[in-house]
């Protein structure tokens, strides 16, 4: 079940026991969602996204169900291996801003699948990876998606020839094309033309004598947060309709989800700590904020669904973390800017919910202020 339906009482009172801020986890959604998803790609090996979320109970939940991972970093692989992954078959290194001391730990325990889009990145592979498989990201089409990643990641098609030749020169061994349509897209048709792009590298690198094996369609896949139109079925039905009609049964295919397999898995409880009023706005101080699970407010101006535990009419607040830092509020409008929100009156020690909560907020927190981020509570 979506851990956003829980009852208060049950939120209550697993609060009770474990305090605020609080992480609930539902085993059960986490699962389904990736069931769901292997289910509707069939032909794709996932490879579950740590930085989406890396807590260890989630890497071990996520394993046990069939999960490989896309890792980023040493701590990534780490932590992946200690989930049960086999880092020769189970891990891809995708990030492509790699660092040459940890491609070289990647190297040593096993990894051998690499993600690069520039010379620089295969100076570095060829140096502490010899031999290494790589497979080179592209930039496509972000348009509609919340975070551009084509803006930091990704070759220019027309570089991809000359960025494969030169991995291979330097004795590594290339493998596919990568890419991403950037995070939580909603529109399908972004597959469609960096599927056709992909196909298109394949033809002329085959050209020149160089088989590729691999497309890696990265993540991107969404969830719902508040009013979106999701269907991951149909979304996935047109990927693996273009898949099938571009590319043969012998080239791989592998994608990268992670907020689409977490997102909606997981709730923040948080606590009002401190009231004010400033300028004739109420404002409530949390015990979690911006600097804590809520920085994709701040970032991409994400909107979380909210409840409380409390009853009665609705009041205007503003939201705030409990960090010494002003930018410190989590109510926010469709531009960023500090805004009040509507919830039932709440005072003192009573509970804001938030839900899908599950990606990019224990893995962006920080510890600024000394503040720990919340604690984990699975429930099946």
């Amino acid at each position: 079940m979506n851990p956003f339906d829980l009852p208060i009482k049950r939120i209550e009172e697993l609060v009770e026991e474990h305090g605020t801020p609080l992480y609930i986890v539902s085993k059960s959604k986490l699962i389904e969602n990736f069931n769901r998803l292997n289910n509707a790609l069939p032909a794709a090996n996932l490879f579950y996204a740590v930085k989406a979320n890396p807590h260890e109970g989630i890497l071990e939940i996520l394993h046990e169900a069939g999960a490989d991972f896309d890792v980023a970093s040493k701590g990534e692989i780490i932590a992946a291996i200690k989930a049960g992954a086999n880092p020769e078959k189970d891990l891809i290194f995708a990030d492509t801003v790699k660092i040459p001391k940890q491609i070289a730990f990647a190297d040593g325990v096993g990894v051998d699948d690499f993600t690069y889009d520039n010379e620089s990145e295969i100076i570095k592979l060829a140096k502490h990876a010899p031999n290494a498989k790589v497979h080179l990201r592209i930039a496509v089409s972000n348009k509609g998606s919340v975070a551009q990643l084509s803006k930091k990641f990704g070759a220019k098609p027309e570089d991809a020839m000359y960025l494969l030749e030169k991995a291979k020169k330097a004795g590594l061994r290339p493998d596919g094309i990568s890419f991403h349509v950037g995070s939580q897209c909603l529109d399908s048709s972004r597959y469609v033309e960096a599927l056709n792009t992909t196909k298109e590298i394949f033809v002329e690198a085959e050209k020149r004598g160089m088989k590729l094996n691999q497309v890696d369609i990265g993540g991107g896949f969404p969830v719902k947060y508040i009013n979106e139109e999701i269907n991951i079925e149909k979304m996935c039905e047109i990927i693996t309709s273009t898949y099938n009609k571009l590319f043969d049964e012998s080239v791989r295919l592998v994608a990268e989800p992670g907020r689409s397999i977490v997102g909606d898995a997981m709730i923040s409880v948080t606590e009002v700590v401190g009231e004010s009023v400033r300028n004739d706005k109420n404002w409530l101080y949390l015990d979690d904020g911006l600097f804590g699970s809520f920085l994709e407010v701040f970032l991409y101006n994400m909107k979380f669904p909210m409840k409380t535990n409390t009853t009665g009419p609705l009041n205007k607040y503003i939201l705030a973390g409990p960090t010494c830092d002003c930018i410190d509020v989590i109510s926010r409008d469709e531009n960023g800017k500090e805004c009040e929100v509507e919830l039932p009156k709440m005072k003192m020690y009573d509970l804001l919910i938030a839900g899908s909560m599950g990606a990019y907020t224990f893995s962006e927190s920080t510890r600024f202020n000394g503040h720990e981020p919340p604690k984990f509570v699975y429930i099946e």
